[in-house]
């Protein structure tokens, strides 16, 4: 049985090297079409192909969209390769993270279409979910009037707009009871350790005091005490905006789970080049 899995696996092993040296082979063959041919038109389809091989493998990766900004739009002629390449190269460029060449591309795909699908309506949502609210929030709500499961994809705006309030409370507080504010940031033993440096500094300099040790009283409190004081408050400050970035991630998460829902209903499909 250990034998009959080994070799199953040896042969699966088998067709993925087959198949890869089969994409790597087209993918060269293409290329060298590419720099052989003096037509600019043929060139851009040459590229199209080109990036629907990477996509009929379920490619997407930094490589696809190297070859995506390689395509010269204007010089293809046939519209629906046009509109179709602008499409994927919206959402292949998104899904690597570079915003800015996806709302490029889908600029470019809205002029020579009129979309008003729920997919073209979604994509543009998560390209511009942490950037232009307006449109973001009338999308959302056009989509939530054909179905509710849209209205939580405004918990993107909900990240958007969460700041934490009252830091001057928490800075009070430390100037006040050295590590207090830090503590109630969430970051308890370090707000003890404030105080209890702070706590030690002082002891230390009532005891110079006690033994006339004036100068030594004098040159700890205005050098060492005074860091650890200005170091208790930028630690509250610290843990202030950490606390911030923890519930942020937190609300990230949360809505990534809600995103990844309404994704199972309404996937985002490319299209054949």
């Amino acid at each position: 049985m250990l034998r009959i899995f080994i070799i199953s696996l040896l042969l699966c092993n088998s067709t993925i090297v087959f198949s890869q040296n089969a994409l790597n082979d087209s993918l060269l063959s293409y290329e060298y079409a590419y720099f052989k041919s003096n037509n600019d038109t043929v060139k851009q389809m040459l590229l199209l192909k080109k990036i629907d091989l990477y996509l009929k493998q379920n490619i997407t990766d930094v490589n696809v969209l190297n070859e995506v900004n390689r395509v010269n739009v204007n010089a293809l002629t046939d519209n629906t390769a046009k509109v179709n390449f602008l499409w994927n190269a919206t959402a292949i460029a998104y899904l690597n993270n570079n915003t800015d060449r996806a709302r490029f591309f889908l600029a470019e795909y809205s002029e020579l279409k009129k979309d008003t699908s729920v997919t073209f309506n979604l994509l543009a949502i998560l390209i511009n979910k942490y950037a232009d609210t307006s449109d973001v929030n009338k999308r959302i709500a056009y989509l939530a009037n054909k179905d509710t499961v849209f209205k939580d994809l405004s918990c993107f705006l909900d990240i958007i707009n969460y700041n934490r309030k009252h830091l001057k409370f928490y800075l009070i507080s430390s100037a006040i009871i050295p590590g207090s504010g830090t503590a109630m940031n969430g970051y308890v033993f370090k707000g003890i350790t404030s105080l209890a440096l702070m706590a030690g500094s002082v002891y230390g300099i009532i005891k110079m005091v006690e033994y006339g040790l004036y100068i030594n009283a004098v040159l700890w409190g205005t050098g060492v005490s005074l860091k650890f004081y200005a170091g208790n408050i930028k630690l509250t400050q610290q843990s202030f905006y950490k606390a911030e970035d923890k519930k942020k991630n937190k609300l990230t998460n949360s809505c990534e789970l809600k995103l990844k829902n309404v994704l199972n209903r309404y996937p985002l499909t490319l299209k054949g080049l």
